[in-house]
């Protein structure tokens, strides 16, 4: 009875929500604060539904969404999730893959209550979460400068250690009614392509597919066009001619079943990695109704979750390549002078990146942030940087230097 009452509740506050206008009284827009007073209304019949004292955020299933398909390893990720903190607390949770929401519509869908957590990426947002889009925007920088094994570990410690400690990222999280619990990503990017790229004039005139700012700019730079299309329509663009290549990692093959439209594949361009993600950010209202110890344990799964993922992208790359090669995918690498201009354009970028995030969505400070982030992609270049597909000793680096220093008592409690 609780459960169906509650999602017909749930349909109906969504309803009223997207018929109010974004007229704003104060600080919060009119339909923020009709959705806040209707979450309420959300809870307070769930305890007249289910009898007093008896409705917690733990009392029953918890619905988390993931855009992606069944067999993608950003869902098997989140059923990892489920599974550890279903062991570790009374907290239990049902995974839903692309049949609850899919990822455009994620983050709104856990900000209305109509998913109580799911995968987020950040960079299909660029004005809602302008601060984590600003150094996510930053992916590039793995490749550069010194060269490690494990640029996906690197990249997702140094946005768990930038996000968790940054005021105004945390303040753009709130406002969307989220908690963010860390960041899991994939490998380098490389080029997936429908015939071979390695010179400049391979690139000119090409279409790429792009999943954030920062590589559409690569491949502008170069003379290409860049479309930005989801990651669940690569295949048919791919397919019917409609994109040249998309930049992704490798693992994608997998993921997105590229296989079957891949002939050639760049190992050593664009470079960088994805950053824009939430691995499993959280309703705050949800998170609030728990325990102290039930956030402590969502924390320490968190850690678990954003070391499995990368590690699933890291050792899927590596078996992708391999198996791209017995079935005569042609492996190939950007000669000298396109490598050259790659990395000359990753160092002038940086400076494109603060002044647009000044410009177009009002960020301050950016030079200050962007210097702050550089360092720690350094830092942890040096602590995983080597760390290969070893998931248990990278959820163990990311627990020692991030996640345990997170307080489950005040963390996103404010």
């Amino acid at each position: 009875m609780y459960n169906f009452s509650l999602y017909l509740l749930t349909l109906f506050s969504l309803y009223i929500t997207n018929k109010c206008g974004k007229v704003s009284e104060g600080n919060v827009p009119l339909r923020r604060r009709n959705t806040m007073k209707l979450r309420s209304l959300l809870m307070a019949s769930a305890i007249l539904l289910t009898g007093p004292g008896t409705y917690s955020a733990s009392a029953d299933t918890l619905n988390a969404a993931v855009g992606v398909g069944p067999k993608n390893m950003i869902t098997q990720t989140m059923e990892s999730f489920a599974t550890y903190v279903g062991e570790n607390s009374d907290i239990d949770i049902k995974v839903f893959s692309m049949s609850l929401l899919n990822l455009k519509e994620t983050p709104p869908g856990i900000r209305d209550g109509v998913a109580d957590l799911g995968f987020v990426l950040s960079a299909y947002f660029p004005a809602e979460y302008s601060e984590t889009n600003l150094v996510a925007g930053l992916g590039m920088l793995t490749t550069a400068g010194v060269q490690v094994e494990n640029t996906g570990a690197v990249i997702a410690g140094a946005m768990s250690d930038y996000v968790f400690n940054c005021a105004e990222c945390q303040s753009e999280y709130v406002e969307q009614g989220q908690v963010y619990l860390g960041t899991g990503t994939s490998t380098t990017y490389m080029m997936l392509c429908t015939s071979p790229v390695t010179t400049l004039e391979d690139i000119k005139g090409k279409k790429f597919r792009s999943g954030s700012a920062n590589f559409s700019r690569w491949a502008e730079h170069f003379g290409g066009v860049a479309v930005s299309i989801p990651g669940n329509d690569q295949y048919e663009a791919m397919g019917q001619g409609v994109i040249d290549c998309t930049m992704a990692a490798a693992a994608e093959l997998t993921n997105y079943s590229l296989f079957d439209v891949t002939k050639n594949i760049t190992l050593n361009i664009p470079g960088g990695n994805f950053a824009g993600v939430g691995t499993n950010n959280f309703n705050i209202d949800v998170w609030r109704g728990f325990t102290d110890e039930e956030r402590a344990v969502l924390l320490k799964a968190s850690a678990r979750s954003a070391a499995e993922l990368t590690s699933r992208y890291y050792a899927a790359a590596v078996r992708d390549i391999e198996a791209a090669r017995e079935m005569g995918i042609e492996i190939l690498n950007a000669n000298a002078e396109v490598k050259a201009e790659s990395d000359a354009f990753v160092d002038a970028d940086l400076q494109f990146i603060g002044n647009e995030f000044i410009e177009n969505y009002g960020v301050g400070n950016t030079d200050v942030k962007i210097a702050e982030f550089t360092k720690l992609v350094d830092k942890w270049k040096t602590l995983v940087g080597h760390i290969g597909d070893d998931q248990e000793a990278l959820a163990q680096v990311y627990w020692d230097e991030v996640f345990s220093k997170v307080d489950p008592a005040t963390y996103g409690m404010n």
